[in-house]
């Protein structure tokens, strides 16, 4: 049997998760109906599974959950005939009550469906919007300085790396990338000869570099939202593990996301070249990082940087930045 025949079995024998959901939710409130008298009024609980379908899957399992509601109990109603009487009621209004039921299931699931579809697409465009936002705003960071072109980008592909290969659930290892994205924006403040200096930082000139990070933060936080959980990766990212960064942060108090990026960074920055200085290259680099565990960077960090150094090949050429800037 050749690979496409067997992809095709078992796409076909493929369980649908959902699905199942579904079925144990209409399940359990069948065998609840079976242990309650007044089982006309009991009809009212299967709109929970339906009214759930729809919540989390939309409207295809909301549907499909009434229709299965509605066939389980029109199967009970011909399997037992005095169930749903009420007051000697005759069969024509026990099955005009039923169908009423059935329909107003049908309607409720699929309408409530439609407007969880309707939700996720809202979402789905806030998101992309946003994306753009961030993405505009990067390329803005890196036309600020004409030597560190794109560091924002290579350096929010590493910090993804190492956060996912640390265990970050998806939503940390997002917030991470976007951070890593915005984290020179402070920057933007900085005259274009000072970051472009040649020669060695005064005191001022110093100061004023390292007053980016809370310069990025006030620029983010009328953004509010989302953003909102990014401000304490883009003020830490230049914390070091010792506590002798900008804020003087030490060990774990740092967020875990401007440890990443502190690593990622740093790499980036001394694998290019620069006015001042030559690239040095990945494998010295890491090397440099290596040297500085536990002082400027997180042990764990590094570990995981060290495992996963390989997969930089091709993040992009040539690297930026430099070590403690």
């Amino acid at each position: 049997m050749n690979y496409f025949k067997r992809s095709q079995i078992a796409s076909y024998f493929r369980i649908d998760k959902e699905l199942v959901i579904i079925f144990l939710l209409i399940t359990i409130t069948a065998v609840i109906f079976f242990f309650v008298a007044n089982q006309r009024a009991f009809l009212n609980f299967f709109y929970l599974p339906v009214l759930l379908g729809a919540y989390f899957f939309g409207s295809r399992y909301a549907t499909l959950s009434a229709f299965f509601s509605i066939v389980l109990i029109s199967g009970v109603a011909l399997l037992y005939p005095d169930s749903f009487s009420f007051n000697g009621t005759d069969r024509f209004f026990r099955w005009l009550d039923i169908a009423t039921w059935g329909g107003f299931l049908l309607i409720s699931g699929y309408l409530m469906g439609l407007l969880y579809e309707k939700k996720v697409q809202a979402a789905k465009e806030i998101s992309k919007t946003y994306q753009g936002i961030i993405e505009m705003l990067s390329l803005l960071i890196d036309s600020v300085d004409q030597h560190t072109h794109s560091h924002s980008y290579r350096v929010s592909v590493i910090a993804e790396k190492i956060s996912r290969a640390m265990g970050c659930s998806d939503r940390e290892v997002e917030d991470i990338r976007i951070a890593a994205l915005l984290h020179d924006l402070g920057k933007i403040g900085v005259s274009r000869e000072i970051l472009e200096k040649i020669g060695r930082l005064t005191n001022s000139e110093r100061d004023q570099i390292k007053q980016h990070t809370t310069k990025a933060v006030r620029i983010l936080t009328p953004v509010g939202g989302r953003v909102t959980d990014l401000l304490p990766i883009i003020l830490g990212h230049h914390e070091k593990y010792d506590g002798n960064g900008y804020h003087a942060l030490i060990g774990e108090t740092i967020p875990l996301g401007a440890r990443i990026i502190a690593v990622a960074d740093v790499y980036d920055a001394l694998t290019s070249d620069r006015p001042y200085r030559q690239a040095i290259s990945p494998f010295q680099a890491r090397n440099e990082i290596v040297a500085n565990t536990g002082t400027h960077f997180d042990p764990r960090v590094v570990k995981v940087f060290e495992a996963i150094f390989p997969t930089f090949d091709g993040v992009g050429s040539p690297f930026a930045g430099v070590l403690g800037a």
